[in-house]
C-alpha cells in the first residue's frame, strides 16, 4: 500500500462492503453502517472509528467485529490496521419522518450465530461447571437450572455458551421458540411499545417462548421501571416452566441498583462463572481454530501465542485471525512472525504467578506453617489466611474453583467460593484487610 495515496473514505467504504457481504442485513444496519471512520494514523496503522452509542460499542465487543475489521482491512489495504473506537454522539444518515406514518410495533430480534455451538466450544477448568449446566439446560429446558446465569468478564465466551444452548435446542426441537436479546434492546423494545401503545404485543412476544436468552443483564442497574417489567416477564416464563438463560459481568448481588427481589429471582436457579482460560485451554482453542481454518500451524507457534495471551478468548482469536491474514498474504506461519503479530498487538510476555507462590507468600505473611495452611485445621488463625490465599489465587491466576480446592487438601469448590466471597466482602468493609490484600498482591507479582 502506498501511504501517500491512502483514501480513508474509500478504505472504510470497502471495509463496510465486506461486512455487508458477510453478515445479516439487520445486524449490518444496526452495528456497522452507523460507524464513521474519522481519521487514520498511518505510522501506527490505526483507524479511528466513531460509534454513535454505547450499545453499538458493546456490539463490536460482543460480536468480535474488531477481528473482522482487521481481516477486511487487510483485504482492502494489504496491510495490518487496528480500529480505535470511541463513542461520539453523531447523527448518521438522518431520515425525514414528516411524511411517514407510525408503523406496527416490532421488537429487536437476532438470529443465533450458527458458529456458536457446543462443538466449537472448548471446555477447560475455567468453564467446566458453566458448560455442564448449559448442556443440561439445552437438553431439558425449564426442568432444572432455571434461570441459568453465566457470569464473568468480557471476552471469555459467555455469549458463545449461551447461544450454544439455543442452537442445541433448535437441533433437538426444531419448532421450539428461541429468542435471543440484549438487555439494551429489551429496554428499547419497551420504550417503543409504550410509544406505539403496543405493550400487549410486547408482552406476548417476550412471554411466548420456550427459551429466552438475555445478554448483559447488568445493564438493568438503576433502571427501576425496566426492572419491574422484566420482573413480570421473568415470573411468567418461569411459572410456565419455560427456560431463561442470562449473562452478566458479575453476580446479581454485585450489580449496583438492582432490586432485591430481582436479585432473589435471578439466584433461584444456578449461577456459574467463566474465568480466564488456563494455558491448556488456550492452546486447545488455537488448535481448534487451526483445524476449522484448515491450517497446519506448528505447536511451537501456537504455544507462543497461548503463553503470551492470557487475558481472554477474544484477544486470542484476534491474534489467530491476524495469523490467517499473514498466511493469505503468503507469509510463513512460524514463531518469528507470530512474535511480530504479538508485538503489533502490543502483547508482551507476562510473569507467571503460580498457586504455590501465593500459598507460600501468604503463609509467611501470616506466620503460619504451609502444611497448616493446606491442611484440615479449622481454627481461626488458620482459616483466615487460607481464605486470603484462595482469594488471591482466584484474582491473580486463571485457576478454577475445583483446582483451587484440590490445592488446599481436596476441598470442595463451594468451600472455595465461600472463602473468596468472604474476603471480597471484608475488603469492602475492613480497610486494614484491603491494605493487606493490596500489599500481598504487590509482593506476589514482584516475586513471581
Amino acid at each position: 500500500m502506498n501511504d501517500d495515496y491512502f483514501d480513508l473514505n474509500n478504505f472504510w467504504k470497502s471495509v463496510q462492503d465486506r461486512f455487508a457481504d458477510n453478515m445479516g442485513e439487520t445486524a449490518y444496519e444496526n452495528w456497522i453502517r452507523p460507524v464513521r471512520a474519522a481519521s487514520v494514523d498511518l505510522a501506527n496503522r490505526t483507524v479511528s472509528l466513531q460509534v454513535p452509542s454505547d450499545l453499538v460499542m458493546q456490539a463490536w465487543d460482543n460480536g468480535n467485529y474488531t477481528a473482522k475489521f482487521m481481516e477486511y482491512a487487510y483485504d482492502v489495504a494489504h496491510d495490518f490496521f487496528k480500529p480505535d473506537l470511541k463513542v461520539v454522539k453523531v447523527v448518521v444518515n438522518p431520515v425525514n419522518n414528516s411524511n411517514q406514518t407510525s408503523s406496527n410495533f416490532q421488537t429487536n430480534d437476532y438470529q443465533l450465530n450458527p458458529a456458536f455451538t457446543f462443538d466449537t466450544w472448548v471446555v477447560g477448568d475455567a468453564n467446566e461447571l458453566a458448560t455442564s449446566a448449559a448442556m443440561a439446560v439445552s437438553e431439558q429446558p425449564g426442568r432444572q437450572y432455571n434461570p441459568l446465569l453465566i457470569y464473568g468478564s468480557s471476552g471469555l465466551g459467555k455469549t458463545h455458551l449461551m447461544e450454544a444452548i439455543g442452537n442445541r435446542l433448535k437441533e433437538v426441537q426444531p419448532n421450539a421458540i428461541v429468542r435471543y436479546i440484549t438487555t439494551d434492546d429489551f429496554m428499547n423494545d419497551w420504550v417503543n411499545a409504550i410509544s406505539k401503545k403496543s405493550t400487549s404485543e410486547f408482552t406476548d412476544t417476550y412471554e411466548n417462548v420456550d427459551l429466552l436468552l438475555v445478554d448483559d443483564i447488568q445493564m438493568l442497574q438503576g433502571k427501576d421501571r425496566f426492572q419491574e417489567e422484566f420482573f413480570n416477564i421473568f415470573n411468567k416464563i418461569t411459572k410456565a416452566q419455560k427456560q431463561i438463560v442470562m449473562t452478566s459481568d458479575v453476580l446479581p448481588k454485585d450489580i449496583p441498583g438492582l432490586n432485591a427481589r430481582l436479585v432473589s429471582r435471578f439466584m433461584q436457579g444456578v449461577a456459574y462463572d467463566i474465568q480466564k482460560p488456563d494455558f491448556p485451554t488456550r492452546l486447545a482453542i488455537l488448535k481448534n481454530k487451526s483445524e476449522e481454518a484448515g491450517m497446519q500451524i506448528d505447536n511451537q507457534t501456537l504455544t507462543l501465542i497461548a503463553e503470551q495471551i492470557d487475558t481472554n478468548v477474544r484477544e486470542l482469536e484476534g491474534a489467530f485471525n491476524t495469523l490467517t491474514l499473514m498466511a493469505r498474504a503468503g507469509r510463513p506461519i512460524n514463531v518469528a512472525n507470530a512474535q511480530k503479530i504479538l508485538e503489533h498487538l502490543n502483547i508482551s510476555r507476562q510473569k507467571v504467578i503460580t498457586v504455590s507462590d501465593i500459598q507460600r507468600i501468604v503463609a509467611e505473611d501470616y506466620g503460619v506453617g504451609l502444611s497448616d495452611l493446606l491442611g484440615k485445621k479449622r481454627n481461626s488463625d488458620i482459616v483466615l489466611p487460607r481464605q486470603v490465599a484462595m482469594y488471591l489465587i482466584r484474582t491473580l491466576t486463571d485457576t478454577s474453583l475445583p483446582k483451587i480446592g484440590q490445592a488446599f487438601g481436596g476441598r470442595d469448590h463451594t468451600t472455595v467460593m465461600h472463602g473468596t466471597e468472604k474476603i471480597a466482602d471484608l475488603i469492602e468493609t475492613d480497610y486494614s484487610m484491603k491494605q493487606r490484600i493490596e500489599t500481598l498482591s504487590t509482593k506476589i507479582k514482584e516475586k513471581s
